[in-house]
């Protein structure tokens, strides 16, 4: 019932765009504007990016049925946005709070990229140096594959014996013991992507004549806390990275480098200026400088 009633819904969304195509509309439009909507223009712009918005670009859908799609898309929502602002809906503060973020995030994101255009493309001498200078991540690359247990770091942690544990089925009887939701799977890990240092502390603890789990923590993005990695290597496979992939790649790499570089000495300058014009009110504060940062990807120990 519920995708009959949508079917409906759109049907009718298509008549009503079809009546209003038939109404007492002045002459049509011209050059860059492709509709109007009760006075509002619909420039080809517009109809561009929407477009672009469709997965796939339309999945081989003919041209003409996917620019008519995109453009009564567009129609629909200069439509019914009118409504709402009829409605004095555009005063709500929920939206306003909602359009001053969506808005800030955008100036964001455009400022970004204005830093990130003003990089200019590494050299190839420069390229060629890195991956000299990174032999584990290109000659010597290895490929890792490891049996991994994935935990949410517990309030706890520093209480749970897994310096005692040699191998993964005592990490495991640890979690199980203190009732720790965790996934174990195998995993692969790439010297080629990640940090020289934790390929180093890898290397440094297989080389052992008992090699024991591992521990190393991070937070990805969206994760409610660091996440705990205990793993042990169970094969380590050589895989060079070299010729022109590899100055291509280190190419890239080198670039986003710079760009992160710029973008943090830039908000490191107007955190600096804005400084003095930041006031709090009783009761806010700035956080504390020595507030602890999420955990370091690089920071791999022995579990035992």
């Amino acid at each position: 019932m519920a995708s009959q009633g949508r079917i409906m819904l759109a049907g009718a969304a298509v008549a009503l765009l079809a009546a209003a195509g038939c109404s007492e509309a002045s002459k049509a439009p011209e050059g860059q504007v492709v509709a109007t909507v009760d006075g509002t223009d619909v420039t080809i712009h517009e109809l561009n990016a929407e477009i672009g918005m469709i997965p796939n670009g339309g999945n081989g859908a003919p041209r003409k049925l996917v620019e008519e799609v995109a453009l009564a898309r567009v129609i629909e929502r200069k439509m019914l946005s009118n409504e709402a602002r009829k409605l004095k809906l555009d005063n709500n503060p929920g939206f306003l709070l909602a359009k001053a973020r969506t808005e800030e995030g955008l100036l964001i994101q455009a400022l970004q990229a204005d830093i990130q255009q003003k990089v200019g493309k590494t050299t190839r001498e420069a390229a060629q140096k890195f991956v000299d200078e990174n032999p584990m991540v290109f000659a010597d690359r290895k490929i890792f594959t490891l049996d991994q247990i994935q935990f949410l770091r517990p309030d706890n942690i520093d209480t749970l014996p897994f310096k005692d544990a040699k191998t993964m089925a005592e990490v495991e009887a640890i979690l199980v013991g203190a009732n720790i939701d965790y996934r174990r799977a195998p995993q692969q890990v790439d010297s080629l992507t990640i940090n020289p240092k934790l390929t180093s502390e890898i290397l440094k603890i297989i080389s052992t004549p008992s090699p024991e789990p591992f521990m190393f923590a991070d937070q990805p993005a969206g994760a409610p806390a660091p996440v705990i990695y205990i793993s042990e290597v169970t094969t380590t496979k050589s895989q060079p990275f070299t010729g022109e992939r590899a100055i291509s790649y280190a190419q890239n790499v080198l670039q986003r480098q710079e760009i992160q570089k710029r973008l943090a000495a830039s908000l490191e300058k107007w955190q600096a200026a804005y400084k003095p014009k930041i006031a709090y009110a009783k009761g806010y504060s700035a956080p504390k400088a020595n507030q602890p940062a999420k955990a370091p990807a690089a920071a791999a120990a022995p579990a035992g």
